[in-house]
């Protein structure tokens, strides 16, 4: 006679947590930085990916003069992966890099803040005087973000999956740029918010508690919100497709 087996329940299997991929990063990147081990194919490549971008954002925000410490951490972390540094030169051209910050993000600040004094405006509005100083802020955290990626390039030297972490570094440095440089920067902008806040503080039922300029800066941290998201989104696409490009062997 046969043998009646109670039906088991269908069960989803257990994902270990360092296996867990966190969307920071194409697939193929975080997989691969994931189940890379120290020194072996994968993770070289990953070195080589990582440099390309950091270059990349340290160039474009970072002001001139200020570049050679995040140059050299980069070309020292590539050096590894050819046999020509170790890990323990990678780490000392961190260290001088990590010291380099503070001047990098200075710099880019003071020249913000002088061009904000020369450059013509069409128009004036009553959070001028905040806007520039976000416009200021934006510039920093630029300088920061970008300097940030190479140090996270230069740890993932001993740590393969630090270097999931670095599009997304360089692509919140690009946003900032283009969110201080543009629409924080732009007399239209500022404009657009005060008219806005303007209706909504007068409109008939809206809560009190905020006055026109109060919410004339909220909505100018929205509409620059917005702004940052989207370009760093769309910053994120245009890097991921290098990314899988530039990954497709390692990951085979």
């Amino acid at each position: 006679m046969a043998r009646l087996v109670p039906n088991r329940p269908f069960s989803l299997k257990i994902v270990d947590p360092t296996a867990e991929l966190l969307g920071v990063a194409p697939v193929v990147m975080e997989r691969t930085a994931k189940l890379a081990s120290v020194g072996d194919r994968s993770h070289r490549a990953l070195i080589h990916v990582c440099t390309t971008l950091a270059r990349y954002g340290v160039r474009a925000c970072c002001p001139p003069g200020t570049l050679d410490p995040a140059f050299a951490a980069l070309d020292t972390a590539e050096s590894w992966t050819r046999d020509k540094a170790d890990a323990l030169a990678v780490r000392k051209a961190r260290s001088d890099a990590f010291n380099a910050v503070i001047a990098a993000e200075r710099r880019a600040t003071d020249a913000l803040r002088a061009s904000l004094t020369v450059l013509p405006r069409k128009k004036k509005t009553q959070i001028d005087s905040h806007a520039d100083a976000t416009v200021v802020r934006y510039a920093g955290l630029a300088a920061n973000f970008a300097y940030g990626a190479a140090l996270l390039t230069c740890d993932a030297v001993d740590d393969p999956a630090k270097a999931a972490l670095v599009p997304q570094q360089i692509a919140g440095a690009l946003a900032y740029q283009a969110a201080g440089l543009g629409p924080a920067r732009s007399s239209e902008s500022r404009a657009g918010a005060c008219e806005q806040a303007e209706w909504e503080s007068e409109r008939e039922g809206a809560p009190e508690g905020h006055s026109a300029g109060a919410l004339a800066v909220m909505l100018f941290h929205e509409f620059l919100g917005a702004y940052w998201r989207q370009h760093s989104d769309a910053q994120r696409a245009y890097f991921d497709e290098f990314i899988v490009w530039a990954l497709a062997d390692a990951a085979n």
